[in-house]
């Protein structure tokens, strides 16, 4: 249950041991909170050639174990009943915030912090996927499950604590291996209003440079680790990549770095 970066990667997993896997979604498209639609639509039909069966759209209504086998039956909201022998649920995390809520800190949609990722008692800090905090790469504060993210805000907090602190400004980047296929996200891409595509989806590497405007919101890119390098590198120093050259397979990324 779940098409996103966990239910995916489970699902090719299964796919390689020969296991028959079907994938139920609740929306209309692979990883649709994480990614475009152009990485999307590459995905499914790389899943689809290995044999993974997709339902979009649908509600899983109740789960029941079978007698002396141990199957499960799955039953969806549409009618349709699926035999299984194993059910994974990569549907997404609520934040454990009842703690720090009974404490009296401040709780909307997980901890909220400052930039330096102190929480609304000065003597409280908090990081990792529980918490909300302000980025210059988004437009408001946001929450972030990843592992780049925990890491990054560890440092940042210890950093503070021995009397070396400064602000919490590191650049969001993500990545998930789905069978022989490695995808690396670069930036936070949820304000995009424009794509243009580098490389080519029919040869298996390709990115997508998401734009708000003219101003590069993050890169995604499909076994193409250059691209997603060089973006990182940009982003950081606050950089952008114009969009005709993006789409220029010619055009040497790296030269705006000189």
């Amino acid at each position: 249950m779940g098409a996103g970066f966990i239910g995916l990667e489970f699902a090719s997993t299964a796919r390689l041991k020969g296991l028959t896997v079907d994938v139920i979604e609740l929306g209309q498209r692979l990883m649709e909170r994480a990614v475009t639609p152009e990485i999307s639509q590459f995905f499914l039909r790389r899943h689809e050639r290995s044999g993974v069966n997709f339902h979009f759209g649908t509600e899983v209504a109740g789960i029941e174990r079978g007698g002396g086998d141990g199957r499960y039956t799955i039953a969806l909201a549409q009618g349709k009943k699926i035999e299984t022998d194993l059910v994974v649920a990569g549907i997404g995390v609520n934040p454990n915030t009842e703690l720090a809520a009974s404490a009296g800190l401040v709780v909307n949609g997980g901890i909220l912090v400052d930039q330096n990722l102190s929480t609304s008692d000065a003597n409280i800090s908090a990081i990792g996927d529980c918490v909300v905090f302000p980025t210059p790469y988004a437009t408001k504060p946001v929450r972030i499950e990843s592992v780049q993210n925990a890491t990054d805000q560890a440092r940042c907090l210890a950093a503070r604590l021995v009397g070396k602190g400064a602000p919490y400004r590191s650049l969001p980047w993500f990545w998930s291996d789905q069978g022989s296929d490695k995808l690396q996200i670069v930036g936070l891409t949820h304000d995009v209003d424009r794509t243009v595509l580098r490389g080519s989806p029919e040869t298996g590497s390709f990115s997508v440079f998401c734009y708000a405007g003219d101003r590069l919101l993050g890169i995604e890119s499909v076994n193409r680790a250059a691209d997603h390098v060089v973006g990182r590198k940009i982003l950081e120093r606050g950089g952008s990549v114009d969009p005709k050259a993006a789409a220029d397979p010619d055009f040497v990324l790296k030269t705006l770095l000189e």
